[in-house]
């Protein structure tokens, strides 16, 4: 297993980033409004999920957008909430 991906995983602004740039590729001023969080935080989280390999960057003239880096990206991350809702449901 690899734990980096997972404590990358663990935080929840960065779960919510993956959610927020899913379906289309985003600048940080578009994530940082679609979450309503400071753009320094978002910027530290993006910058933490590249380098897990999780999202990639591509830049646009002056603004670079994110996108994830692979559908199975977002598939992992609904099995994992389908399997909390699981054990929630069994407490």
């Amino acid at each position: 297993m690899n734990d980096r991906l997972y404590k990358c995983l663990s935080n929840s602004n960065r779960r919510k980033i993956i959610y927020c740039i899913g379906k289309q590729a985003r600048c940080v001023n578009e994530i940082s409004e679609c979450l309503n969080l400071e753009q320094s935080l978002v910027s530290h989280h993006l910058k933490e999920l590249v380098e897990c390999g999780l999202i990639e960057k591509e830049r646009d003239g002056k603004k670079i957008y994110y996108q994830i880096s692979k559908p199975t990206v977002l598939e992992m991350l609904e099995k994992g909430k389908e399997l909390g809702d699981e054990l929630e449901e069994g407490c």
